[in-house]
């Protein structure tokens, strides 16, 4: 857990030791000569890291120069003075206070450095615009802290790893490279730049302590709120055990709802109990106007189950390890771009297939199966799922290697029935599978048919010709590969089967008819 002032415990503390820092590199009691340029800095540090000789005309001179102009205090401060305008105007009062108490960490600087007066220990970039007459504490380094301390903070705001990380990486690597530009030039030397540092930390949280961190985060995520009211709503019905950090998810959320001008979202959570279903009849009482789902296929199908055939949209925010039909919509896997498209998207209204079987009757929106793919599911570890996801399938499709047969007669629409042997009769809505894998080529979720594959691989070769199917997206002979609107399937024994990649026990009649149009679907315009 986060300490509540920890800002203000490192601003002083950075302070204190930008005090005991100086006290030690300027000329005084602490430093054994007159000329601190000859000292050596505290502990001789200077000595062991002796500027080179750089040649303001080299290749590398005029590289380190022209990253010196770009990095040059009087621009850092422009910048940040822009953008406390910018976030002022916004109505990010607690940032734009935060920017301008950084920004006075400059001016700062160069009353500090004006009063020491340590001349810079090199005399061949003197005449440079990038050049300040006095060394320490070092004017860029500073400047650079504090520009990276700011970048840093508003990459936290966006709530993105990847993007936090990306922001202290480059925030890190401007300081270091700010720090080898002013040493290989000659304008400072090792204990100028820690000296610059220190200051520039020290005002850095100052600004953080002082605006409020937890304020500036916030102000940050509202600052695209729309300026424009409305009434509609939305639901987020999730799986908790497919989030890391739930909180990060309802900040996400939140950030784009509020920009979007939309009222607060409803959460609804699912249960081991009920992966979605009550959840969904909630929302629809609830009267919201749209429901995001966030979870994996088996969430998917229980709610979309219930949104079947009410015109509810439904959005979806993928977090399992298949992701099938966000997958065969191009719906994106990011986290963030789900969410902006749920708010923003196209309507798209897709087929479900409702299945009949021994014990009941159920919907799926994806695919479903009887015998081999039923097995694997069953046999799918789901520790191992976590780790090496779509990669356990593969673990227990070779734990099923050899699979028992059944027989069982085929009924495709009005067309006479016929008997066949087989492993495995699968049917599909959508035609990748997982690892963007192709099973049916000529399946779209809106054509109003059900894509059917039987087999019956006997041989080594069979198995092979399945595997180039899926593989290729091309069908192969010896598979039975067709389409109906309504399949029967009667099997000579309870055979296992799977709806959506969730085991549903075994039955020996499964009969599946599809719902032309009966989901409406949020998708990439």
């Amino acid at each position: 857990m986060r300490l509540k002032y920890v800002e203000a415990v490192l601003s002083i503390g950075f302070a204190l030791a930008f005090i005991a820092w100086t006290r030690l590199s300027a000329p005084g009691p602490l430093a054994p000569n007159a000329d601190p340029s000859s000292s050596g800095g505290p502990f001789g540090l200077d000595l062991l890291l002796p500027a080179p000789v750089a040649y303001p005309r080299s290749a590398a001179g005029q590289l380190a120069e022209a990253f010196a102009i770009l990095t040059h205090p009087l621009i850092v401060l422009a910048v940040t003075a822009a953008w406390v305008v910018y976030a002022y105007i916004s109505r990010m009062r607690r940032l734009s206070v935060s920017l301008a108490i950084a920004a006075t960490g400059i001016p700062v600087q160069f009353l500090i450095a004006l009063h020491l007066a340590r001349p810079t220990p090199g005399a061949t970039f003197t005449d440079s615009i990038a050049a300040f007459a006095h060394a320490y504490p070092n004017a860029h380094i500073t400047a650079m802290t504090l520009a990276s301390w700011v970048l840093v903070t508003l990459a936290r705001a966006h709530h993105r790893s990847t993007m936090v990380a990306a922001g202290t990486v480059l925030g890190y690597a401007a300081v270091v490279m700010t720090a080898v530009s002013q040493w290989y030039m000659g304008l400072a030397t090792l204990s100028d730049l820690i000296g610059g540092f220190l200051l520039g930390a020290a005002f850095a949280n100052l600004a953080l302590w002082v605006g409020g961190i937890d304020a500036i985060l916030t102000s940050w995520v509202n600052r695209r709120l729309s300026r424009a009211s409305s009434e509609k709503r939305a639901a987020v019905i999730y799986n908790p055990t497919k989030f890391d950090d739930l909180s990060l998810l309802r900040r996400r959320v939140a950030a784009e709802v509020r920009a979007t001008g939309w009222r607060p979202t409803v959460w609804l959570e699912t249960t081991p109990d009920d992966p979605g279903r009550s959840m969904a009849r909630r929302a629809l009482e609830a009267g919201v106007d749209l429901v995001m789902v966030a979870g994996g296929d088996g969430t998917v199908r229980a709610v979309s189950s219930q949104l079947a055939g009410t015109e509810m949209p439904m959005a979806l925010i993928p977090a399992g390890t298949g992701n099938l039909l966000a997958r065969n919509l191009s719906i994106p896997l990011d986290t963030d771009a789900a969410i902006r498209l749920a708010l923003h998207g196209h309507l798209q209204p897709i087929d479900m297939v409702t299945c009949t079987f021994d014990d009941g009757e159920e919907r799926f929106v994806v695919m479903a199966g009887m015998g081999l793919d039923a097995q694997i599911m069953e046999s799918t570890d789901s520790g191992l799922k976590k780790v090496i996801r779509s990669g356990a399938y593969a673990v227990a499709a070779v734990q099923n290697a050899v699979p028992v047969p059944f027989t069982a007669t085929i009924t495709l629409d009005d067309a006479p029935p016929e008997r066949r042997q087989m492993v495995m009769a699968l049917m599909g809505n959508v035609g990748t599978i997982t690892a963007g894998m192709t099973l049916f080529p000529r399946a779209v979720p809106t054509d109003g048919m059900v894509d059917l594959l039987l087999a019956n691989p006997g041989k080594v070769v069979d198995w092979a010709r399945l595997g180039a199917q899926i593989l290729t997206g091309q069908e192969m002979e010896g598979f039975t590969l067709t389409r109906a609107r309504k399949v029967l399937i009667e099997a000579d024994r309870p055979v296992p089967f799977e709806l959506d990649g969730d085991t549903a026990g075994s039955t020996r009649t499964l009969r599946a008819e599809v719902q032309d149009g009966a989901l409406h679907v949020v998708v990439p315009r």
